[in-house]
Formats: C-alpha cells, structure tokens, sequence
C-alpha cells in the first residue's frame, strides 16, 4: 500500500517484506504465529460491539457525510454478519445478483485459535480443547473458476492461501487456509478451516460456501481496534463520486483550496522543495512537489469528535493506486491570522497553510 496524505515520501511501502521473506519456506504460519505464540479471539465479535459504533460512524461519515454513515454502517457491518454458509447461503443468495452477504464468524463451536510455532490451539465455546501440529503444503487459490458481477462486469474471486494440514486426525480442524492478512499489516487475519481440502477451495460453492473467517489478536488494544475498523469501512467505499453532503463537509472546512507545507522543522535538507496540494470544489485533489505532480486523489473531511474544536479525520483515495488512507487533522491559526492544516500521519505529523486566494 502506499502512502496517499501528501507527505514528505510520495512512495512510501508498508509491506512487510522481510518478516514475509523469513517465513517464506514455512508460508505465513511463523509471522501469525509471533515469537511466544499469538490468540486469536473473532475480529468481528469484537469490532461489532457496541463499543465501536462511534467508530464505524466517523470513518464512514468522512466519506458519505454524517447523515448517511449509519445506513452506510449497516450495510457493511451486514455484508460481514450472516449467519448463513454452505448450502444454506446458496440457496439465500444464489448467483449474488439480488445481494449477498458472508459469515465471517468462527464456526463448529470455536471460541478462539491459539497459534504457537507449527501448532494450533483450538479452544472451543464448551471450555475443551484440543492441540494439533501442522505442516505447510504451500499455496492453494479459493474460488479457483468463481467469477462474480461487480460493477456490471465479470470479475474472478480467486485469491491465493497457504495451506496447512494437520500430522493427524483433526476432523474440522484438518486443514487451514490462511491469506495474507497479518496483524503487523492489516490488524487482522482472514481464514478458512475445515476437513476437506477440495470442499475448503470453494468460495461460492460447497459445503464451505459465503464463509470467511477473520481472525483479530486477543491482546490487542484500542488503537488496533480502530485501525482495523478505519481499514475495513475505507476498504469498502465507493469513491467514483464525491456525495454532496461530502462536499458539503469539505467546503465547511475550508479545505478547498491550495495549502503549502510548511517544512521548517525538517532542518536545511528540505530548504529547497517546494511542497503543496490544491483541492478543487469537486474535492479532486492534486500533490505537486518542486512543480512536479506526485499525487492524483479525491479529498474527504469530517469535523469528528466534539463539533468545531477544529479535530476530524481527513482520508485521501488515490486515482492512481486505487487506495485510501486516513489521518487526523487540526485546523488551527497561525501568528498571521493564516489558517494552518497539521495531518498526524503514522509516518510523521506535517503542516500545510492555505494559500491566500488572491494568490
């Protein structure tokens, strides 16, 4: 993923490469795993909870605008809460054409996976458990053949797992099937297990059919939480239009307009670059670095928190990567009466002013 809040690095990569590359001969069981062994807990009976709604309701207020964020909330938290899979969910949703949604809870009594070096834990809603060894048979693709409509157009759902199998007789707990997903990169885990391996391949087919399970670690905290919410809700917007209301939100900001970054702080080497971004009235936005374009993206703003204390959130969606990322904003004042714009990147805090508009 790269990095969209106009920042210092246009082209920063958040991927994992070298954790990834230590654990390649073994797939990904070593990095989800960790050093003393990792619990893994129901990511969405956690980020579900009540608790969270706020959440949910500030990421996707920022897109859609606040009076639409709860209809919007619904429809993803629904998408993620079914309680159909197999041949149950074939017979609700067919071809997908009229809708459809997925279980991503744990099924067959699962209360949570305990995963240490090359073996699972399962520990199950009735109190027991039970422990299994498991080696690596490399990469199997879900949904191999499985096409859906998105868009109007036909589209493969295939996607790559690393596959374990059981040294024994596991029943349910045979095989597993663990995408990419870490909770260092993503803040989750998305998987699959059961007895057959062929049946576990299906995506809308099959015994296994509409079900995904997601994984989330058991002692994470609170900004975790929120990272993994703010992932899946920008995920799964829709960004080809800006809503009026979403406009509305940028024009009551005032973040419509060209800001110029202040680099002071970053000391002599950047004396000479010349930083700035302009949002136009449509919220399309343009990142120029020494005259250079470096960033082509649809701005987004909302006054989260307690209403104009000048704190919200502010998520950039790239035209050219097709990926969204958010960070918290101040609005404040500078000693001469300029409107200044500080973005809390997790990569570093950076400060732009607006442009006088006679400029």
């Amino acid at each position: 993923m790269k990095k969209l809040i106009p920042m210092l690095l246009a082209l920063c990569l958040l991927l994992g490469c070298a954790a990834l590359a230590e654990a390649a001969d073994e797939g990904i069981l070593p990095a989800i795993a960790g050093e003393n062994g990792t619990t893994y807990v129901n990511l969405f009976e956690v980020i579900l909870d009540g608790r969270c709604d706020q959440i949910w309701l500030d990421y996707i207020a920022t897109i859609v605008g606040a009076e639409d964020a709860q209809m919007y909330a619904d429809m993803l938290k629904g998408s993620i809460s079914s309680e159909l899979y197999g041949e149950a969910a074939i017979e609700a949703f067919g071809d997908g054409t009229n809708g459809r949604a997925f279980d991503c809870f744990y099924i067959n009594g699962v209360e949570s996976f305990t995963v240490e070096g090359d073996t699972i834990t399962t520990n199950l809603t009735d109190g027991t458990s039970e422990t299994h060894t498991y080696e690596y048979l490399g990469q199997y693709n879900v949904g191999e053949g499985e096409t859906m409509v998105y868009n109007g157009q036909e589209i493969s759902v295939a996607f790559p797992c690393d596959v374990y199998k059981s040294t024994d007789e596991a029943g349910e707990f045979n095989y597993f099937f663990f995408r990419d997903d870490t909770m260092e990169e993503t803040y989750h885990l998305e998987f699959r297990y059961g007895r057959d391996l062929e049946e576990l391949q299906g995506y809308f087919v099959g015994p296994y059919a509409y079900w995904l399970s997601a994984g989330f670690d058991a002692a994470a905290d609170a900004e975790t939480e929120e990272k993994v919410i703010a992932l899946f809700c920008l995920e799964n917007m829709d960004y080809s239009a800006h809503t009026d209301a979403a406009l509305a939100q940028l024009d009551a900001l005032g973040l419509i307009g060209t800001w110029q970054a202040d680099l002071s702080a970053f000391g002599e080497a950047y004396a000479d670059i010349d930083l700035s971004f302009t949002i136009d009235e449509n919220g399309h936005g343009l990142t120029t670095m020494n005259g250079e374009t470096t960033a082509d993206f649809e701005a987004y703003a909302y006054d989260s928190g307690e209403a104009g204390d000048g704190a919200g959130l502010y998520v950039a969606y790239s035209n050219i990567d097709y990926e969204a990322e958010a960070a918290p904003y101040t609005l404040t004042e500078n000693a001469d009466g300029q409107t200044v714009l500080t973005l809390y990147a997790e990569d570093g805090t950076i400060s732009y002013v607006k442009a006088d508009v006679d400029e």
